[in-house]
This record gives structure tokens, C-alpha cells and sequence, in this order.
């Protein structure tokens, strides 16, 4: 996952060592990082949903 997003901004995933991936450890940091990103890309989204209803609020407009 952390690759795809990589590459679509142009960016690369270096593994130093491909042996050490397997790792428990490396696993744990990943789904902390996958939680995190999921957090603000949800929070980013609530965000947006309060601004169009405030908008359609403040135009009379359906909410």
C-alpha cells in the first residue's frame, strides 16, 4: 500500500534489506502507519462533509 501511494506522487520505496520485511516488528510499524493515514484521510473527510452541509445550509439549499 505505502508503494502505490509512493508511486503516485512520483516517489520510491527503497527496501534495503528485502530478507528483513518479513519481520514482526516491520509488520506492527506498518498497520501504525495504514491506522494513522486512516485517521486523517477520515478526519480530512469529515471535514469536508461538515463544510458542504454549512455551505448548503447557509444558501438555503437541501442539506
Amino acid at each position: 500500500m505505502l508503494k502505490a501511494v509512493l508511486s503516485a506522487q512520483g516517489r520510491r520505496l527503497l527496501v534495503v534489506d528485502p530478507a528483513g520485511v518479513d519481520d514482526d516488528l516491520v509488520r506492527d510499524v506498518c498497520e501504525v502507519l495504514m491506522s494513522l493515514c486512516a485517521r486523517l484521510y477520515g478526519r480530512s473527510a469529515a471535514a469536508d462533509r461538515v463544510c458542504r452541509v454549512v455551505e448548503a445550509a447557509c444558501e438555503g439549499g437541501p442539506v
